[in-house]
């Protein structure tokens, strides 16, 4: 039996899908959700729960922040035998995103340090199609706006997304208007090395995302609208994972 590094997990604690979050935190609201949930082990504050929806296991992985940790996460689980993964969380979005509108990458770009080390490309990193496809009719279903479009990663977020400092706001204006040029959809700090690793794993994968952050004006989407969103984002995110077979 196959035991991950990391996490601690076993081949047996996971089935074939997973949903990568951030937010530790999150595990729980989203185990809610499921049905006879089991919570593994804890490892170096990773959390994880396994259980049932729409008549498939899920196993729900946190990660924390930040490409590298998420890439291991999702490393260690594919060698456990997952193949479909999918990165939900908030985002920093642009036009024509909206606050409180849902995002899917088809394809990001890399300005980390991570998608290299998996996959050197000049074009976007691709995310999975069929996880693209059932991920946009969850929405659809959930009477939810949703648009596709392209992710671009970044590591230093006070850096080069959201400037605490000037020399921060500089170059995170700077970057905003390369972005622009460049029509990204968001922002984050894991997708394009989520989707190297998957391609170079030979595994499905793709993100979605609320959008929370004007990417422009630096506006934060209000709490009691985060709230409503984080629900309908667990939602969305089971239902399209688990409507393919």
């Amino acid at each position: 039996m196959k035991r991950a590094w990391y996490l601690g997990h076993s081949s047996d604690d996971v089935d074939d899908r997973a949903i990568l979050i951030g937010d530790p935190d999150r595990v729980d609201r989203i185990a809610e959700l499921l049905e006879a949930p089991q919570f593994l082990p804890v490892s170096r504050g990773l959390k994880t729960v396994t259980g049932g929806y729409a008549g498939r296991t899920v196993t729900v992985a946190a990660f924390g922040m930040g490409a590298p940790i998420a890439t291991i996460v999702l490393h260690e689980l594919a060698d456990l035998g997952i193949t479909r993964f999918l990165r939900i969380g908030t985002a920093m979005y642009f036009p024509p995103a909206r606050g409180g509108d849902f995002v899917i990458s088809k394809s990001a770009l890399g300005f980390d340090g991570t998608s290299t080390s998996y996959l050197t490309s000049d074009a976007p990193y691709p995310a999975d199609a069929d996880l693209i496809g059932a991920l946009h009719d969850a929405a659809i279903e959930a009477g939810q706006t949703v648009l596709d479009g392209l992710f671009a990663t970044f590591d230093a977020f006070y850096r080069d997304m959201f400037g605490i400092d000037e020399d921060g706001r500089q170059r995170a204006a700077e970057n905003r208007k390369l972005l622009e040029g460049k029509g990204v959809l968001a922002v984050d700090m894991e997708t394009s090395g989520l989707l190297a690793a998957a391609r170079a794993l030979n595994v499905a994968c793709a993100t979605l995302c609320l959008g929370t952050v004007d990417a422009l004006t630096q506006e934060k989407l209000p709490p009691l609208d985060l709230m409503r969103g984080e629900r309908l984002l667990f939602e969305i995110a089971l239902t399209g994972l688990c409507k393919l077979d």
